[in-house]
């Protein structure tokens, strides 16, 4: 993936900025906040992904991607597979909610 040029879209710093915003004074949760942090977030996870080929990633082809591994393994196999994607999903769940958290701290130290 190609960085796009600075003048096509806003600037990492300024999505990080806007999902910094997004975050509320009181402390929630990642999975229950609002809709417009997880759309700014989205935003900034975008940016990100296009900006080195390190950071690349593809929601979309995902799920077909893990079907054809799981058609493709034995049964017993196939379970062990699935465990350890829940183990990674699981893992990505909490790095996302102490980071989450670690924001909602800082906002709450800077007021």
């Amino acid at each position: 993936m190609a960085t796009p040029p600075s003048d096509a879209a806003p600037s990492i710093a300024a999505l990080a900025s806007a999902c910094a915003r997004q975050i509320p004074d009181s402390p929630t949760s990642f999975a229950d906040d609002a809709i417009g942090f997880q759309t700014a977030l989205n935003a900034l996870l975008a940016a990100i992904a296009a900006s080195h080929p390190r950071y690349a990633f593809d929601r979309e082809g995902r799920p077909q991607a893990l079907q054809a591994v799981r058609s493709a393994l034995p049964a017993i196999e196939c379970e062990l597979f699935d465990a350890v994607m829940d183990d990674v999903a699981c893992e990505l769940a909490a790095t996302q909610e102490a980071l989450y958290q670690m924001a909602v701290a800082q906002g709450a130290n800077e007021s």
